[in-house]
């Protein structure tokens, strides 16, 4: 039998309904550091919130962030997310990070291009956003000092295709380095904090001018479009089993109909044989 509620679906449904819970009501725009375990989300929010010295989210080489954590600014709210495919539990809460976000920085470390796991993850995210999958998904290459800049251009470009080829939209993409925005603000030299690119980063995400309600809204009208067609799909694999059991079990009372049939037929004969009484 069928398990309509199969863990996709489980995943979708909790998914939808972290996006459905959300009020729909004015406020500052979500910013939510995304990627997978130790790419630099939390390291990057500290920047982005002005945390140099005293560190607002916990960084590590180490998991982490297990948990949601949020620090607010005069214009947005920060999010920072446990690493994805670290465990079942933390994807979760990720996925649920992610879901109440506005805007999403997808945090990349440069040892190549995207993986298969975070085209998987990004291709569920751009869908999620809808029409504001291209604007408010931003790409994120960090730690870009531990490259040359000719490999840090090459990965850069790399993902911008791989998004382009295989999810079909084009998003922004940053190759930052915190360590050099640190220093420079650090030891006061304008000429690293400028290389980190972190105010660059920063400038685009003032200038976007997010409409916080209605990215909201779209993304509930996505997740409730998703899980109609899931349900829908759900219900047409019931069907075709169904068809399939029945027709199994018509074809196994075969045998047994043709010997009733044979039986029928030799006992119709046999009666013959006998004077009618």
């Amino acid at each position: 039998m069928v398990n309509v509620c199969t863990p996709s679906h489980a995943s979708l449904l909790q998914k939808a309904d972290a996006l459905l819970e959300q009020e729909i009501t004015a406020g500052k725009p979500i910013i939510a550091a995304w990627g997978l375990m130790n790419a630099g989300k939390s390291f990057l929010l500290n920047m982005l919130t002005n945390h140099i010295q005293t560190e607002c989210f916990r960084t590590n080489d180490i998991r982490e962030t297990a948990e949601l954590s949020e620090f607010e600014t005069d214009d947005f709210v920060f999010l920072d997310t446990p690493g994805l495919d670290a465990n079942n539990a933390d994807d979760l809460i990720a996925l649920q990070g992610a879901a109440k976000a506005d805007i999403v920085l997808f945090v990349h470390q440069p040892q190549g291009e995207l993986e298969q796991i975070e085209m998987d993850f990004l291709r569920q995210l751009k869908a999620s956003f809808g029409e504001y999958a291209e604007q408010n998904i931003i790409l994120i290459l960090s730690k870009a000092d531990v490259e040359s800049a000719e490999n840090i251009a090459a990965i850069e470009k790399r993902m911008l295709e791989q998004c382009r080829d295989d999810l079909g939209f084009m998003p922004r993409c940053y190759a930052l380095s915190g360590s050099r925005f640190h220093a420079g603000v650090m030891q006061k030299q304008e000429g690293l904090i400028r290389a980190s690119r972190l105010y660059d980063l920063a400038e685009h995400l003032d200038g976007l001018n997010t409409d916080a309600v209605n990215v909201k809204r779209e993304r509930q009208r996505v997740a409730v479009e998703e899980i109609i067609a899931e349900f829908i799909q759900a219900e047409t694999a019931l069907h075709e089993q169904f068809v399939r059991k029945k027709s199994q079990i018509q074809n196994g009372f075969q045998p047994f109909d043709k010997v009733m049939e044979n039986f029928r037929a030799s006992m119709e004969h046999s009666l013959k044989n006998f004077p009618a009484v």
